[in-house]
This record gives C-alpha cells, structure tokens and sequence, in this order.
C-alpha cells in the first residue's frame, strides 16, 4: 500500500531544510481528514493499532525513513513513502486533524514537528 508523491516528499525536504513551516493540507492533492507518520522499523502491528487497517506485509516497516498516514472517515486513504529522516518517533502514531502544521523544531536543524 505505501506508495511514492514526490511533491509532498520534495516539500517536507525543503521545510526540513530550510527551517520553515509546511500545513500538510497545502501540498497534498488528495482527501484526508486525518494524518500521521510513523518511522522506519515500527512494528506492523503497532502501525495497524494506531491507524486501523494493515499498512504493511512485513513484521516492521523499512521502506523510508518516515511513512506519512492519511485517513478519510476513519480508513486509510493513502500511506506516502517520506525519504527526509526529519522526525523523531515520539509524535509517531498518532492523529492530526488537516490543520497540522510540520514545523521546525527549535534547538535541532533540519527536523520538524507535527503541531495543531
């Protein structure tokens, strides 16, 4: 199910890069009411707990360093394949509503943080 959109993995590297924010309902071209992420090597069945459906077929999650979730109606409307390694695992698996914000995180160049 994970698949590639290299417009939001190009725009989640360049906030990453240059330090500034990105709304994730800017840069993504398709329905969601719900997003989250979870980083390479997270168990599959902690991925299917936190969002609801199996995202993967292996034990854990290795194709990208971050794999962004996207819900419509409580489903799995899309999983995106992220390269940049910007985030950190304890704002993993959880939900954020279409006014997330990916936003720089202070004290640490180059990674950004899910807000409301």
């Amino acid at each position: 199910m994970p698949e590639g959109n290299e417009k939001l993995n190009s725009r989640v590297l360049e906030a990453a890069t240059t330090g500034t924010e990105l709304k994730l309902a800017d840069v993504t071209d398709f329905d969601w009411d719900q997003a989250g992420f979870v980083t390479e090597g997270t168990l599959a069945t902690d991925i299917e707990a936190a969002f609801g459906e199996p995202i993967t077929k292996e034990k854990r999650y290795t194709a990208s360093p971050a794999l962004f979730i996207f819900l419509k109606d409580g489903k799995v409307a899309k999983a995106v394949r992220i390269t940049p390694d910007a985030f950190f695992g304890k704002e993993a698996k959880k939900k954020y509503g279409r006014d997330v914000v990916l936003a720089p995180l202070e004290g640490h160049k180059g990674f950004l943080n899910w807000r409301e």
